[in-house]
């Protein structure tokens, strides 16, 4: 499996994907999460210490110096927006429903493995649907927790799916995207790329579907468009063919990944690959438009209106016009491993493996508020209307209002 392949280091800060702890509560403000700018943009409203699925577990011992996060979280939150509840899966091997508004647990389903990927909820079939590191992908009645179907997929899952109409689609952690019958789990069809040699980053791409398009990227950096119905490619558009390739002790390590999930922005399709810089594509043919080979290490892309924001590890975000490509701003205020971020009307949140989450202003960049938790946070934030929500490492889940 593609994810547990020797991982390079993207800004020093790589770890174990591993198991997790449990309890709620209500707290107060920390100190640590006053606002950098006079404005509080998101303030804490519960923590809940998500359960171990096990009697008498214990963290295992670091493995490295540099875990010290450890065991590490991955998964966000998926909602019912009718119900407010949301959905979260832990690293000790749990999917968790629970109340949003208190973060009381309505129910828990267990599995064999860790659980980094983000449920979605089926409002028509009243389901929910997530993946494992068990390399399974599971529906479950969303009322109950009560299992539907499973599927063994061969590898993590740790993006979400995507859903239109009776059909899921799902992309795993060894260059696979598979369509699934929503109702049986029935695979109806799968498409894979050859496994590429060498070193491969700890992340990988999700899906983006538009009419008839899904649109990913994948280890060998390239970025491809798949005909949603029958399952072939439509394009695919190279990121990386100018990044030098890695012969071996020669001590440098080029990271040809196209892991952030490609985003879609004013008649654009936006990419990157982490060594080969970020491009803006049509999104009918795959030619590129605009390049940026020089914005490299993204790790994640979130659009706005007119804006793309690449989330770029060690070095903070930038903001680019999704029309050319040109630099709006940037902020170095991050140093970490950071992941999609999130845009919330005038505000970006990107958590940092170092520091927790930051804010920042769409216009120009500017850092409002802070909030460290004092144990990293991996887990990209979930908003829902005035709640927000992030899976702080050790099992620590945020719950949060945004204004």
């Amino acid at each position: 499996m593609r994810l547990r392949r020797l991982l390079a280091l993207l800004a020093g800060a790589v770890c174990s994907f591993v198991l997790l702890c449990g309890c709620t509560g209500y707290a107060k403000v920390p100190r640590e999460w006053e606002s950098k700018a006079g404005v509080q943009v998101l303030r804490l409203r519960w923590t809940k210490t998500l359960a171990p699925a096990v009697p008498n577990f214990q963290v295992p011992q670091m493995q490295e110096e540099h875990d010290r996060f450890y065991p590490i979280e991955t998964g966000a939150a998926g909602f019912d927006a009718d119900a407010r509840r949301a959905f979260v899966g832990s690293s000790l091997g749990s999917l968790y429903c629970l109340d949003l508004a208190s973060g009381r647990s309505v129910w828990r389903y267990d599995v064999d493995d860790a659980v980094g990927s983000v449920p979605l909820y089926d409002s028509v079939r009243k389901a929910v649907y997530f993946g494992a590191d068990d390399g399974r992908f599971y529906a479950l009645q969303a009322r109950s927790g009560r299992l539907l179907w499973s599927l063994d997929v061969g590898s993590e899952i740790r993006r979400a799916a995507v859903q239109r109409e009776d059909t899921l689609y799902v992309a795993s952690a060894d260059d696979t995207v598979l369509a699934l019958d929503a109702k049986t789990g029935q695979i109806i069809w799968q498409y894979r790329r050859p496994p590429t040699a060498g070193f491969a980053s700890m992340g990988y791409a999700g899906l983006v579907l538009s009419g008839d398009s899904l649109f990913t990227g994948f280890s060998d950096g390239t970025v491809m468009a798949i005909d949603a119905v029958a399952g072939g490619p439509l394009w695919e558009a190279d990121l990386a063919q100018d990044v030098p390739i890695t012969t071996a002790n020669s001590g440098i390590v080029s990271l040809t990944d196209a892991d952030a999930t490609p985003v879609l922005v004013g008649g654009f399709l936006v990419a990157a690959s982490v060594a080969g810089g970020v491009r803006g594509l049509d999104p009918a043919s795959g030619k590129v438009v605009w390049s940026r080979p020089d914005v490299v290490g993204a790790t994640g892309l979130a659009a706005d209106i007119g804006t793309v924001y690449a989330a770029l590890a060690g070095k903070g975000l930038v903001a680019l016009d999704g029309s050319n490509g040109q630099t709006l701003w940037t902020q170095a205020a991050t140093t970490g491993v950071l992941q999609d971020p999130v845009v919330f009307r005038d505000v970006v949140i990107v958590s940092d493996s170092e520091f927790g989450l930051a804010v920042f202003s769409n216009a120009g960049g500017r850092l409002l508020q802070r909030l460290d938790p004092k144990t990293g946070i991996f887990a990209r934030p979930a908003v829902l209307g005035s709640y927000a929500l992030v899976l702080g490492n050790r099992g620590t889940l945020f719950g949060m209002s945004i204004r």
